[in-house]
């Protein structure tokens, strides 16, 4: 990774609400300098022992310090925090949660409202000598370090059973997960090289053409697969990657809805795997990790 101007990331969870086959709940990581990023801390954060000694170790040493981002609060996404201090040790953490203008409170008092007392022996500030915990608002933010800034842009994800956010990593990526499909997104998304987007159930049975409205592709508060595939494909991102999945359904559903969808729009779709490395930038075309 530190050789190209580019980054991999990785999937270390990309099964919604309950582990299963083989997968975890939502995380995703990657590297970009001396800096370890995190997307959502399932129970896909475990994962991360595996990658420190593996895909990691020769960057692990050296790193500075990590930034672990949520998209929103329910439990399959927040679970591994309560690991943090055993798989980053000292290593100073900064955690962003959506705040008041998402969701109507600072990030810290909604989190130790989960991590106290009986429910953990701590407070979530004191897993570790060195976390801080800031609110992750509407107005993005701006990650410095190698190989230069990097922004990250926010959008609330208006119609999910709680409020969520869909993340923007400059051009490399959009992450978009726990929430139906949205018109709007095709405009937060545009000019990414991947977007990474839930996919809950096998929408193809709706599909009649591309100019399908998104909400035919909607079951309650979640996204199917070819409403993922149409806001990729009308954002003319050529790369997309279905995840946060259905534990009801097998990671072989998953596949086969994202053949269906590269089939039917003509885009690059494959469903997300733990541990396998989606490539971005001047990385692109190397060999996959993981």
């Amino acid at each position: 990774m530190a050789d190209c101007e580019g980054l991999t990331l990785y999937p270390l969870g990309a099964m919604g609400w309950i582990p299963s086959s083989g997968l975890e709940t939502t995380c995703f990581a990657f590297i970009r300098g001396d800096e370890l990023d995190i997307i959502d801390a399932g129970t896909g954060f475990a994962r991360l022992m595996d990658l420190r000694e593996t895909v990691f170790k020769s960057a692990w040493p050296h790193l500075r310090s990590a930034r672990i981002f949520l998209t929103h609060y329910h439990l399959d996404h927040i679970a591994g925090l309560f690991w943090i201090r055993g798989i980053l040790g000292s290593l100073p953490v900064t955690i962003y949660g959506p705040g008041p203008d998402i969701c109507g409170r600072p990030a810290i008092e909604t989190l130790h409202g989960v991590f106290r007392k009986p429910y953990s022996p701590h407070v979530l500030k004191e897993f570790g000598p060195n976390i801080a915990i800031e609110d992750l608002n509407l107005s993005g933010l701006i990650l410095e370090g190698s190989p230069g800034p990097l922004r990250v842009s926010v959008r609330l994800n208006r119609k999910h059973s709680d409020p969520s956010v869909a993340l923007r990593f400059g051009d490399y990526f959009a992450f978009v997960t726990d929430t139906p499909p949205e018109d709007d997104v095709v405009d937060f998304v545009r000019g990414v090289e991947v977007v990474l987007h839930e996919s809950w159930f096998d929408s193809s049975p709706a599909y009649v053409d591309e100019n399908d409205a998104l909400g035919d592709h909607r079951e309650g508060p979640h996204t199917g697969s070819f409403g993922a595939g149409l806001i990729a494909l009308r954002a003319g991102v050529s790369r997309l990657y279905l995840m946060h999945h259905n534990p009801e359904r097998s990671i072989a559903d998953a596949e086969a809805d994202a053949l269906k969808v590269s089939a039917e729009l003509g885009i690059d779709c494959r469903a997300a795997r733990d541990m396998v490395g989606i490539e971005m930038g001047e990385c692109r075309g190397r060999p996959a990790l993981g």
